[in-house]
């Protein structure tokens, strides 16, 4: 009994001892994506950039629709068509949730 629970604590051990991703790296793809430059300029005239992680693809449509408002509301500059679909394409691809 006592080798198993030696051996599954090895498991468990090593199983968080693998690499973990470099967020440097992470930061050049989003960077690189296909509307990364539309979602940082309409955003930033309210707030940082959102990580496109803090919703899942489905509720991205909702929560640009409702910054939208927010804009809309303080006289800022509304995105363009093309803008609004190239910030719902980089946050649904680049969302880690699947």
């Amino acid at each position: 009994m006592k080798k198993i629970i030696a051996l599954l604590g090895l498991t468990v051990w090593l199983a968080g001892c693998g690499e973990k991703p470099d967020p440097r790296i992470e930061q050049d793809k989003l960077r690189r994506s296909p509307g990364f430059s539309e979602a940082r300029r309409v955003c930033a005239q309210c707030h940082a950039l959102p990580n496109p992680n803090q919703h899942p693809p489905v509720a991205w449509p909702s929560v640009i629709g409702r910054m939208e408002n927010y804009i809309r509301g303080s006289n800022k500059r509304m995105p363009t068509q093309g803008e609004h679909d190239a910030l719902l394409g980089y946050f649904q691809e680049n969302s880690g949730w699947k």
